[in-house]
């Protein structure tokens, strides 16, 4: 597999109430990380966050590398399962050559949870876990 320079993890909270509906995303690079989240509706329990940190520690890169193997994993085995009541997951990979892969899975963040839990141990103490991370876990 080729290697992986940047993912952008997207999710949303599929059904529910308006005033709780979002989309977010989290974006990781070797040296950085940056997270977005967007409510539909904005209100004071439900703002919009931003947050973008970059490094230069070879921990928060050799994180990276793992997590680029665990993304490798998931594009060469696809899933085929389908929720209809959720939001998607949507992967976004970028290649060392600037090729990309891009897929939206149906599936809940669980078939997700060793990558998931591989992003969270790279998101600050300071800020919350990204929405998109959240599995059963949480």
């Amino acid at each position: 597999m080729k290697d992986i320079i940047r993912i952008v993890v997207k999710g949303s909270s599929g059904y529910g109430p308006a005033d709780e509906a979002f989309k977010d995303k989290i974006t990781v690079e070797q040296d950085r990380i940056t997270y977005e989240y967007k409510p539909i509706f904005e209100s004071e329990l439900n703002q919009t966050r931003k947050w973008s940190y970059k490094t230069t520690s070879p921990v928060f890169h050799e994180q990276f590398k793992r997590i680029s193997k665990m993304m490798s994993e998931i594009i060469e085995n696809p899933i085929n399962e389908l929720c209809t009541d959720i939001g998607g997951i949507e992967f976004m990979v970028t290649f060392a050559d600037k090729t990309k892969f891009h897929e939206n899975y149906w599936v809940p963040g669980d078939h997700f949870v060793s990558l998931f839990r591989a992003l969270k141990v790279m998101v600050p103490e300071c800020e919350y876990t990204p929405a998109v991370l959240l599995t059963s876990e949480d």
